[in-house]
C-alpha cells in the first residue's frame, strides 16, 4: 500500500514537471502535441496574461527634496548609493505622493520622522542636546503629459505641510 502511494507521488511530480517543461521551454524543442498539452495543463494555473509581469508603468517619477533653513532644495537621499537606500527613499516617496494624490498635504507622523531623520542626515539625534533647524519638505513629479511622447515631462512640485 505504501509503495502504490510512494508510486503515485513520484507519477504525479514527474507528469507535473514533464508538462510545465513542454509550456516552457522552445517551441523548436518540444513536439507540438506535447506543447498543446502542456499549454492546456499550465495556462489554467500559472498564466497572467503578462500583467503580473509587466504592468503599466506610473506616469508620474517622484522624489521627495528637503530645504533647510533658507538652504537649497535637495534631494532627501543623501546617503550612499545602495540598493536598500535608494528602494527605502523611493518606496517613501510613492508613499507621501499617494497621500498627496488623495488630497492630503500633510504626511503622516511616521513619514515626517523618515524624512527628517534622511534630510538631517541623523545629525539631530534625540539627546544630543542641538536642536533642529526648519525644514521643509516638497514632492517634485517628473510627469508625462502625452503617452505618445514619454520623454516629455512637465514638472510638477507640491509643497508638504509638517507640523
Amino acid at each position: 500500500m505504501m509503495k502504490n502511494r510512494r508510486a503515485l507521488v513520484v507519477l504525479v511530480v514527474v507528469v507535473h514537471t514533464a508538462l510545465l517543461a513542454c509550456y516552457t521551454f522552445p517551441q523548436e524543442v518540444v513536439p507540438e502535441r506535447l506543447r498543446v498539452l502542456g499549454q492546456l495543463y499550465a495556462r489554467p494555473l500559472f498564466h497572467q496574461q503578462w500583467l503580473l509581469f509587466a504592468p503599466d508603468p506610473p506616469l508620474c517619477s517622484c522624489r521627495l527634496e528637503a530645504r533647510v533653513g533658507s538652504g537649497a532644495w535637495a534631494d532627501i537621499d543623501h546617503g550612499p548609493a545602495t540598493y536598500l537606500q535608494r528602494r527605502t527613499v523611493q518606496a517613501l516617496a510613492r508613499h507621501v505622493q499617494a497621500e498627496v494624490h488623495a488630497g492630503d498635504l500633510l504626511p503622516a507622523r511616521e513619514l515626517v520622522v523618515v524624512m527628517r531623520t534622511l534630510a538631517l542626515h541623523g545629525e539631530f539625534e534625540p539627546g544630543t542636546g542641538r536642536v533642529p533647524p526648519v525644514i521643509e519638505f516638497r514632492l517634485v513629479e517628473q510627469c508625462v503629459v502625452d503617452p505618445a511622447a514619454p520623454l516629455e515631462r512637465e514638472e510638477r512640485i507640491t509643497e508638504l505641510q509638517v507640523l
